[in-house]
């Protein structure tokens, strides 16, 4: 009679033969599996390598692997020194993140952003990320988020403590003694609550000295200017300041300014936006109030009166509510507000 051991080596070889076709099946499949996934990630390589004349998403892939992983050698990745300068460099012409993405997942079939972010410093990849965020031109045709602003056109601009007006978006200099033969770009330094203009929509990124810049304009209006300025009428100053919350407050209306800042008023008599002269030069129609009116903001709230015979700004729209005909209309700093049309004279500007 078979003992136990001899049963089990029977029954070891009598299915010796299945589990060698069972391992070389399952070692088939995985091999296919493996084998497609490297023909598949090798077309898609090769077709994002061959649109590189044609899409700049690739080339920008291409430019920040290279800045990364200079060797070539994916696996050395995290010992070869990163190019850091190149990679910002590279972000400033990113306006589609993320076809970059999908572009260097087809190149090197790995995680761009996840890349970065190991091979730069937190605050490295931050400042990456802020330039192409804040970049003008991003593309927002796919749904893509609009570039960040730091400040909106003809928002008004209050320096919150001393802080430099400078010629360009420029951190560099300091304005220390030392520094005497080094690139001069400050103009002045602004005093605490100083009104400082309109920002004009431009904005740029000092990633060197990780500052946020706005720049920010006027145009004099003699009429109501200190002596100094009176020869200076249509004259447009322009500079550039750090948006920082440390250092300026914005505001979009007037009466949040004045309240926040009641030196302000006197200055915004002669600091006028800058197209305060094109606008009154353009032919259209006028608001001027026939009494004192109410003027409302866009829940036809009223915020705020005017005087009989002021000019509120140009006619934007109509609109009847069954209980009224309203005028919506756009201040000289292109705020839009609304006005009670039975308090107001139209009036044809020539």
């Amino acid at each position: 009679m078979a003992s136990t051991k001899e049963k089990i080596i029977q029954v070891v070889e009598n299915n010796q033969s299945k589990l060698i076709n069972g391992a070389l099946i399952v070692g088939g499949i995985y091999l296919t599996y493996r084998l497609g996934k490297n023909i598949i990630a090798s077309l898609n390589k090769s077709d994002a390598q061959n649109k590189a004349d044609d899409s700049p998403e690739v080339r920008q892939a291409m430019a920040l692997r290279s800045a990364m992983n200079p060797s070539g050698v994916s696996w050395m990745m995290s010992m070869d020194t990163t190019n850091t300068s190149t990679v910002m460099d590279t972000a400033k012409t990113i306006t589609n993140l993320d076809s970059v993405q999908k572009a260097y997942k087809n190149l090197y079939q790995d995680n761009l952003l996840d890349n970065i972010q190991n091979e730069l410093s937190t605050s490295e990849y931050q400042k990456f990320l802020t330039i192409i965020s804040s970049n003008s031109n991003k593309d927002t045709s796919h749904g893509g988020a609009p570039p960040v602003q730091f400040a909106k056109a003809n928002q008004l601009i209050v320096a919150k403590k001393p802080v430099s007006l400078r010629s360009s978006p420029d951190a560099s200099n300091h304005g220390a003694f030392y520094e005497v033969f080094s690139d001069q770009n400050i103009l002045r330094q602004a005093y605490a609550g100083e009104f400082l203009g309109y920002a004009t929509g431009r904005q740029q990124f000092d990633e060197v000295n990780n500052v946020k810049f706005i720049e920010v304009a006027y145009v004099i209006n003699a009429v109501n200017a200190p002596s100094a300025y009176k020869n200076k009428n249509k004259k447009r100053v322009n500079f550039w300041v750090s948006s920082s919350s440390s250092y300026v407050d914005i505001f979009t209306y007037y009466k949040n300014m004045f309240d926040a800042y009641p030196g302000t008023k006197k200055l915004t008599g002669w600091k006028k936006p800058p197209d305060f002269f094109t606008l009154k030069g353009i032919p259209m129609p006028r608001l001027l109030t026939r009494m004192n009116t109410p003027v409302l903001n866009e829940r036809l709230i009223p915020i705020a009166h005017a005087g009989p015979n002021t000019v509120l700004g140009k006619l934007i729209m109509s609109m009847n509510t069954g209980s009224g005909e309203y005028l919506q209309f756009q201040t000289v700093d292109n705020t839009l507000r609304w006005v009670d049309k039975r308090y107001i004279h139209l009036q044809e500007q020539s």
